[in-house]
């Protein structure tokens, strides 16, 4: 997708998450595979038993030394077999833990400010980003790509919170979520500085705009309560 001639965002379909039905042996395509992920993570925060986890799994710095046991805890197989049945079958995951990581923060923002609630216009005047208080560890060994991505991301929420809702509201690849990424990309283009060209898979996107939705959410109801 070009946003103009300075500026320019491009989406590429590329999952971080296999699934494969056994009795068919046959792998979903990114199309389906999506969908199914944003349930299983919206299936994983609502289960109270698993809030410490999850908490403790999105404050651990992405490919550090405990990243992937925190993800191991902070999944519920009830979730995954819950999936298979509908599937009609046993159904195999094999997920890496930076997109189960991708996942979870778009279903924490569906759980407390999704379903009827009013859009969180408080996100403007949210506090800058400090990360050094979203993480439990060193910063330093975050990945290289983070920062810029997480800069991103809260720019385009602090840009058009009700576009960023509507796409984190949409089920991934439906035509609401084709609709709000449309919709969106006068915030990406202005996000973006002169001759900077970002591309981005469809699940980074949702989860960058997801992560910032999020915790600009929380900050700013925090500011206003």
């Amino acid at each position: 997708m070009r946003i103009n001639a300075v500026a320019s965002i491009s989406l590429i379909a590329v999952t971080g998450i296999g699934l494969t039905q056994s009795a068919y042996a046959q792998t979903t395509k990114p199309s389906q595979t999506e969908p199914y992920l944003a349930e299983f993570a919206d299936c994983v925060v609502a289960q109270k038993g698993r809030r410490a986890a999850v908490a403790a799994f999105v404050r651990t710095v992405p490919n550090s030394s405990g990243f992937f046991d925190a993800s191991m805890k902070a999944a519920d197989l009830t979730c995954l077999n819950a999936a298979a049945r509908r599937f009609g079958g046993k159904l195999e995951m094999r997920m890496q833990p930076e997109a189960f990581r991708y996942a979870l923060y778009p279903a924490l923002y569906r759980r407390d400010f999704g379903h009827g609630a009013p859009v969180p216009t408080a996100v403007t005047n949210a506090p800058p980003v400090d990360l050094a208080s979203e993480f439990d560890g060193d910063i330093t060994g975050l990945p290289s790509t983070y920062r810029p991505s997480r800069a991103f991301g809260d720019c385009v929420v602090r840009e058009n919170p009700a576009g960023a809702h509507a796409l984190l509201m949409a089920k991934p690849f439906s035509r609401a979520d084709t609709a709000a990424i449309e919709g969106l990309t006068p915030s990406f283009a202005a996000c973006l500085s002169e001759g900077q060209t970002v591309r981005l898979t469809r699940p980074a996107m949702r989860a960058f705009v997801g992560e910032a939705a999020y915790k600009l959410a929380l900050a700013g109801s925090r500011t206003t309560g």
